[in-house]
């Protein structure tokens, strides 16, 4: 993403990277020979990493040399390494009266071990902490492996409707995904069969909250690099209608993952719920899950699985067809939607 400031990569620096347990900023580019940029000052707040890039006014000379900056977030409050986290950094060039926005991404700390995978499906923008919902606007998500495509849909400058396209691997908890538009192609019963024309669109950065929970920040780049960023918090909805705990309602087999025997529950419609929390059982199986929702959404964050009364298993990666979380002798397991 070439850049005024020729910034073209952000992201941990590999030779720091979590070996040692520290993670600093690597920023590379390439700049005009003379007018190479230096850190000037690095902020952290929370999970907002702020590195400020300063370059010289004068004695810019012919010709570009590649540099590779370091930004050492952690040690600005004291820290030898980033917590856990994922956190979004913002590069900016110029003084500190003026400067602009050149390069943003998301960078992961958290163990890759610990992070949610994506359910496919359709998933619409909410209203967020950081940002208003884009009423009709969302995304398609198809997960194969560690191979993630997304489709984002929308509205263009003029009002039309519009959508993009975009692929790439993914990493832990989050995602970069550069995407494409289709545009001068044959309406549907047109008998010519010629190629549509690829533009690029703008960047689409992911950070996975859950199997069915995003955050998402949509990056417009220029010439100069990447100049906007609009947050978005999407969520993948489901059909169901009902009350809360609706959309789990049905057939479900516990996988261990230590080798344990399997177990099937079939639960029914929820039995007492308020607007926190829900409640399904099996009387067959004597069994109840307990599930906690996201503040003002049906959408659950933390689940409970017991029978008899005694605890079963807990998850804390809750989807609509697919738990990942802990026994109750602390072994993985899986939680699986399964035909009826």
């Amino acid at each position: 993403m070439p850049a005024a400031a020729g910034v073209v990569h952000v992201g941990i620096e590999s030779a720091f990277a979590p070996a040692t347990g520290t993670h600093r900023i690597a920023i590379e580019g390439n700049a005009p020979a003379g007018c190479v940029p230096t850190v000037a000052r690095v902020l952290l707040d929370g999970t907002d990493i702020a590195v400020e890039l300063n370059a010289p006014a004068t004695g810019c000379k012919k010709g570009t040399v590649p540099y590779h900056l370091t930004a050492d977030a952690a040690a600005t409050v004291g820290l030898r390494a980033l917590p856990p986290s994922v956190y979004r950094v913002h590069v900016y060039s110029g003084s500190t009266l003026a400067a602009h926005l050149v390069a943003f991404t998301l960078i992961d700390t958290s163990p890759p071990a610990n992070a949610p995978e994506p359910e496919s499906g359709f998933w619409w923008t909410q209203q967020g902490a950081d940002d208003a919902a884009a009423a009709g606007t969302g995304m398609n998500l198809e997960m194969q492996e560690n191979q993630l495509a997304a489709s984002l849909l929308g509205f263009a400058d003029s009002g039309a409707s519009t959508w993009f396209f975009g692929s790439t691997t993914l990493s832990g908890r989050v995602a970069r995904i550069p995407l494409v538009q289709l545009a001068n192609g044959e309406e549907w019963f047109s008998a010519i069969g010629t190629q549509p024309d690829i533009n690029p669109g703008p960047r689409l950065e992911l950070e996975f909250l859950s199997p069915t929970r995003a955050r998402a920040y949509l990056v417009r780049t220029e010439d100069d690099g990447d100049v906007q960023v609009r947050p978005l918090t999407l969520s993948r909805t489901a059909f169901a209608s009902g009350p809360a705990g609706t959309s789990w309602i049905g057939r479900w087999v516990l996988i261990p993952e230590d080798g344990g025997a399997t177990r099937l529950f079939d639960f029914a419609a929820p039995t007492h719920r308020d607007g926190e929390r829900f409640r399904l059982v099996d009387a067959t199986n004597d069994a109840v899950l307990d599930c906690r929702l996201v503040a003002g959404t049906q959408t659950a964050d933390a689940c409970t699985l017991s029978a008899s009364a005694a605890p079963i298993a807990d998850f804390d990666q809750v989807g609509f067809d697919h738990f990942t979380g802990h026994g109750a002798n602390g072994a993985p397991v899986q939680l699986l939607r399964v035909p009826r």
